[in-house]
């Protein structure tokens, strides 16, 4: 806040709040009630606002050797962010491809922690993965990249960053999943489906009624569950929380877990294939996005890309994992009822908030129970 006479007020981008923050993580401890973590440090010396809509509220500090993004979290929680501990754990093991985290401040309350502001790297040319990966998917039709350009090595990057991450958060010796958890998780996916159907009318809305049944059955699979191996996972992976910048590298990012889950989920270990269903089931939305608003596109051309970026992610996660011999993380068994549930929240979250984003819920049902020439 600032001070100035008898006023009190919230402070603004340029008053300098956000560098003075920044030039308290190379003081890290704690301070009444606060706590301090820093890992990074340079000089920053400007300030300015990221002019978007945000659910918190993110200020750019520069300085002579780069810069970095403050973000203040700007409405209290419940308590249950995972951002601190999943940050922490990937900064302890060395994990690299997400903006190099400076630090982050916590006011320790009497029940719970709450994360007051997080300070990561500003990725000079940083665009998300719903602009680079749609501009790859529709360079390859185009015939201005090819399939290894646009679709493979992009994928085989994913798909080796996505286990070492995983790598990263998960124990030695990872708990593993009880009957009751398996059933939350097949009650949650259901209900989804419940609400999807609620949500969706149309011809999406008969589509999905079609399919309504084959789609319970396959997330009623989820009650089976018991036994699996769980994760501190990111929670809310797709393409979108993946930068590419002008380096060339990727890098994941927003590590608070998917907002539209109650609090205590979003901190809740999960199975490594939560985020492995998401990051495909996202890769697949990309081609329906490029379908949708491409007119005249190769559609055969897109289909190829789709195939080769799932596979090749696949191909590079489950060989990464190999590699460090941690194959058991991934319960394959699960990764067709996740993606499923991850279509049924699309569906939701078009009826909640986005009426005209069903087509991409709608074309990934179609491409599961439809004959391929009613795709």
């Amino acid at each position: 806040m600032v001070v100035a006479g008898d006023e009190v007020r919230r402070a603004r981008p340029s008053d300098g709040a956000a560098l003075a923050l920044v030039e308290a993580l190379s003081r890290p401890g704690v301070v009444d009630g606060f706590t301090v973590t820093g890992w990074h440090h340079r000089p920053v010396d400007t300030e300015r606002a990221i002019d978007v809509d945000q659910s918190n509220e993110s200020v750019v500090v520069s300085g002579p050797d780069g810069g970095a993004v403050v973000k203040w979290v700007v409405r209290s929680g419940d308590g249950h962010d995972p951002a601190p501990d999943r940050v922490s754990r990937l900064v302890d093991a060395g994990f690299d491809a997400m903006p190099r985290p400076w630090g982050l401040v916590q006011w320790q309350g009497e029940a719970r922690a709450e994360l007051v502001a997080m300070v990561t790297e500003l990725v000079p040319g940083a665009r998300d993965g719903w602009e680079w990966a749609v501009e790859d998917a529709r360079a390859y039709p185009a015939g201005s990249a090819g399939l290894e350009q646009s679709a493979t090595e992009p994928a085989r990057a994913l798909g080796e960053i996505v286990a070492r991450m995983h790598l990263g958060l998960a124990d030695d010796v990872p708990p593993r999943a009880d009957a009751a958890r398996a059933a939350m998780w097949r009650d949650d996916a259901l209900a989804g489906l419940a609400e999807a159907r609620a949500l969706i009318d149309g011809a999406e809305g008969e589509r999905l009624e079609r399919h309504a049944d084959s789609v319970r059955a396959t997330l009623a699979s989820l009650g089976g569950a018991a036994g699996t191996p769980l994760v501190p996972v990111h929670g809310d992976l797709h393409v979108g929380q993946v930068l590419r910048g002008d380096d060339g590298a990727y890098r994941v990012t927003d590590f608070d877990g998917n907002p539209v889950v109650p609090g205590p989920e979003r901190t809740a270990l999960q199975p490594a294939a939560t985020d492995v269903a998401g990051m495909v089931q996202s890769l697949d939305h990309v081609a329906y996005v490029v379908l949708h608003r491409t007119p005249g596109v190769d559609a055969a051309a897109v289909e190829r890309w789709r195939q080769e970026a799932t596979t090749i992610f696949l191909a590079a996660y489950r060989r990464t994992l190999a590699a460090a011999g941690r194959s058991a993380l991934l319960d394959e068994s699960l990764l067709e009822p996740l993606r499923l549930r991850q279509v049924c929240r699309e569906y939701v979250y078009a009826g909640r908030h986005l009426p005209h984003w069903r087509y991409v819920p709608d074309r990934a049902l179609r491409a599961r129970y439809e004959v391929e020439t009613d795709r």
